[in-house]
């Protein structure tokens, strides 16, 4: 009887030590996962809101009244210039204009700009728009976005500087 018990127990103990080795042993997957935040960028109205300007001319895709909203890790380089650090995201909000002097009315569409190095098509710059927090708005990311932010390149594809208010 004795026998039988210190046989369960070694291999016990022998399955304990396989399990843990093999444990140990697992390599970790080389999927890489982002760390660039994606999707609808919640809480943007509390970044920093650097530029208010209004385009009445209803055939432009500009039109309304827009405000341009810069997350804290794009801070730095918004203000100083320089490169754009990875996962840097800005914003531009489209607001319905209530009247010539340029009072913001309803949210029409926002454009987010997001840093992210495997955009090689597009400078390093991922292009979305959404109608609302639930809703993408459909853009070509090249043809509606990047082609014309290619002119910037200077400024890593930014049009607008620090007029921070």
């Amino acid at each position: 009887m004795r026998s039988v018990k210190i046989t369960l127990f070694v291999l016990f103990a022998i399955s304990i030590g396989i399990g843990c080795a093999t444990t140990a042993t697992t390599k970790p997957s080389k999927k890489k996962e982002s760390t660039v935040a994606t999707g609808f960028p919640d809480g943007y109205q509390d970044w920093r809101n650097t530029v208010a300007k209004v385009e009445l001319d209803k055939t432009s895709p500009f039109y309304g009244y827009q405000r341009v909203f810069v997350s804290e890790i794009a801070m730095p380089t918004y203000k100083y210039g320089g490169q754009y650090p990875e996962g840097s995201r800005l914003v531009l909000e489209f607001n319905e204009p209530t009247t010539e002097n340029s009072i913001k009315g309803a949210t029409m569409w926002i454009a987010v700009m997001t840093k992210n190095s495997t955009a090689i098509e597009t400078g390093g710059w991922l292009y979305k728009a959404y109608l609302d927090r639930k809703t993408e708005k459909f853009i070509d990311p090249v043809k509606d976005c990047y082609l014309c932010h290619a002119e910037m390149k200077r400024k890593d594809y930014i049009f607008s500087s620090a007029k921070l208010k």
